[in-house]
């Protein structure tokens, strides 16, 4: 279990100090900020996620990668009371429908952890996986809106797994710089 810490932590690194993630000498990267409702089970209220989301494209194409991490309460009481979080690797890809509006699909894979005191549940899982799909509309000016829907899985902490929906804003840069001589 503590390996999978280490190698997360391990990739992280090597993403971050990644130049595969260049195109053309320019970085085209995303990064964006998630406002998410959660919902664990058909007995508990609604509850809350915030998060941020980094990642590069690789080369040319709509494939990235990056990293995501989310805090929030579970059933929507106070933090105090109770909290979640998780975090890791993120996959996804985007594809433009329109001009102005882009479908994405997204794998995150990692760690995560959270505590409900009011009812005595605290549960850790070391494997994380969330599949989430995205409906995008172009803002102008690198910006874009996402309605995002998504299923938290959280191996060993059932009272922690279950679907996500919000918004997302997120910018994308599109920098590329011509090579000196042109």
């Amino acid at each position: 279990m503590k390996l999978l810490s280490q190698l997360i932590l391990c990739l992280a690194l090597l993403l971050a100090s990644s130049t595969s993630l260049k195109a053309d000498d320019g970085f085209r990267g995303k990064t964006g900020f998630d406002i998410k409702g959660f919902k664990s089970n058909f007995q508990t209220d609604i509850g809350w996620l915030v998060g941020g989301r980094w990642g590069g494209y690789f080369g040319t194409s709509q494939v990235y990668m990056g990293l995501a991490a989310y805090f929030g309460a579970p059933t929507g009481l106070s933090v105090t009371k109770e909290k979640m979080y998780y975090g890791g690797l993120t996959l996804g890809v985007d594809a433009n429908l329109t001009k102005s509006s882009v479908f994405e699909a997204s794998l995150l894979l990692g760690y995560g952890e959270g505590q409900m005191s009011r009812i005595g549940v605290s549960e850790r899982s070391h494997y994380v996986v969330e599949p989430g799909l995205g409906l995008g509309f172009n803002l102008g000016g690198g910006w874009r809106l996402s309605l995002a829907g998504s299923y938290l899985h959280m191996a060993n902490a059932k009272n922690f797994s279950g679907p996500t929906f919000g918004f997302r804003f997120q910018f994308r840069s599109t920098a590329s710089r011509k090579p000196a001589g042109d």
